[in-house]
């Protein structure tokens, strides 16, 4: 692994800290922190620098980033080729645009590589910025389908609840999550939304040894109940990840393909966070061998290197388009030079190093730890490679939830900061377990030890 080096470089003294934490409270609007959170603490938690999986305060601090970022630093830290990547592409060609019937090598390349592995069937890709902009293409391009194919009224989109699909308005409206919509209504007309898969937390009461996929049954009623002749697609995450790193029982997928297809609804798999290893396989559909009509990407297409996305649309959506004779859509930044270079190289490492499989090797290890600990909080430990959650429950035997007021996970999750861990909290007391897909066995000895330490203060405190 090329990265910068081993050791930490930068030192702030206290004054500058101070004045630095001053300046972000004063100027910064921050996305999604609580500004009261920050206040209370004096300032924001300050990270200056970066190498593999770990990352290092401006205090001067080291800790292992549960989240590899936000589940997007696939590749690590600190990787010295990445950006001589970047220089050298910003040296040669630092933009050009895609509109107007123009292109450049590295984006034709990227196109190619990236359309041999997605798993759509004749795959064309189309690039963005980030994963808001891949969902808002990807439900366009569903609405384009049926419209150029003389279905103009086939313009709705399902969903599933705790699903995060992204902020920008049409993202948001398939998002469903507690807070997203908040201040935000009127949402993006004709999104809904049926109940997402969780045996831990049944929606309908269900065991697995008793279970006929009530689940994916959801989606043919919300058809149904919609119209076929207005459902235009189905969306969801193959692992739910903001929502709870939720993966759905066995069968789910398998059914849902055959409902779409029953009813001539688009397939449309979210692979932003799923995608280019995180779950074990290079996307995280693969797990149940189905085939989608639209995948959206982003986050490990860079390993957010520089910001970028992608959505890869099958054969058959292309064909009308192509025979329509344009796609009036894009942004300023599709394709652009520099992403392309980055991610080209950050793809060549993620196979090169073996960095799929050896995400499937550390994943099952880390929840056989985190399993054997026996802290009696820990209810279900799940994933799929390292794209995992540790579900803090007050009953064991019922799967009782703390009460929301305790605040259980964010309370560890504070205690993990002070112990060497960013640990982030999921909404019904889970905790994220994401870190980069370059992490070892001693590294993951290290992070179960440090876990264990702050479930066992905070489920102390909360219990007296």
């Amino acid at each position: 692994m090329n990265c910068r080096g081993d050791d930490f470089s930068v030192t702030y003294s206290e004054t500058q800290i101070e004045q630095m934490k001053k300046d972000d409270l004063q100027y910064f609007l921050h996305p999604t922190s609580s500004i009261l959170d920050m206040e209370a603490w004096g300032g924001p938690r300050i990270i200056a620098e970066g190498n593999g999986i770990r990352v290092k305060s401006v205090e001067g601090k080291s800790y292992i980033d549960c989240g590899a970022g936000l589940w997007l630093n696939n590749v690590g830290f600190g990787r010295t080729e990445l950006a001589d990547a970047a220089k050298e592409q910003m040296e040669k060609l630092s933009y050009f645009q895609c509109f107007n019937g123009y292109s450049h090598p590295l984006v034709i390349e990227l196109a190619k590589k990236v359309s041999a592995m997605a798993p759509v069937d004749e795959a064309r890709i189309f690039f963005t910025s980030g994963g808001s902009e891949s969902n808002d293409t990807a439900y366009k391009l569903a609405r384009t389908f049926w419209y150029l194919n003389g279905k103009p009224d086939k313009n709705h989109i399902i969903g599933r609840s705790k699903a995060y699909h992204g902020v920008s308005y049409g993202a948001v409206s398939a998002t469903s999550l507690p807070g997203f919509w908040d201040g935000f209504r009127p949402l993006v007309p004709n999104f809904h939304h049926i109940p997402h898969p969780h045996c831990y937390f049944c929606a309908w009461g269900k065991e697995q040894s008793n279970c006929s996929l009530e689940c994916a049954d959801a989606l043919e009623q919300k058809i149904l109940e919609v119209g076929q002749e207005h459902v235009a697609g189905f969306t969801a995450e193959p692992v739910i990840g903001t929502g709870g790193a939720i993966v759905p029982p066995a069968g789910y997928y398998q059914k849902i393909r055959e409902i779409c297809d029953k009813y001539d609804v688009l397939f449309i798999a979210d692979e932003v966070i799923c995608g280019f290893g995180r779950t074990g396989k290079m996307f995280g559909i693969e797990h149940w061998g189905v085939t989608p009509d639209i995948v959206m990407m982003a986050k490990g297409i860079t390993s957010g290197y520089i910001p970028m996305g992608a959505v890869a649309i099958s054969g058959e959506v292309f064909a009308p388009i192509k025979k329509h004779g344009i796609l009036m859509h894009g942004y300023t930044y599709s394709g652009h030079p520099v992403a392309c270079a980055v991610s080209l190289k950050n793809l060549e490492i993620v196979e090169c190093e073996n960095l799929v499989e050896n995400t499937a090797v550390m994943g099952e290890m880390l929840r056989a730890k985190i399993r054997e600990l026996g802290i009696p909080c820990i209810g279900e430990v799940r994933g799929l490679g390292l794209m995992n959650a540790v579900q803090l429950v007050k009953d064991l035997e019922n799967h009782t939830r703390f009460d929301a007021s305790v605040g259980f996970a964010k309370k560890v999750s504070n205690l993990a900061w002070e112990n060497g861990l960013i640990l982030r909290p999921l909404i019904d007391d889970g905790l994220q377990l994401s870190p980069s897909l370059v992490i070892t066995e001693s590294d993951i000895d290290e992070l179960v030890q440090k876990l264990a330490v702050s479930i066992e203060e905070g489920y102390r405190e909360i219990m007296g």
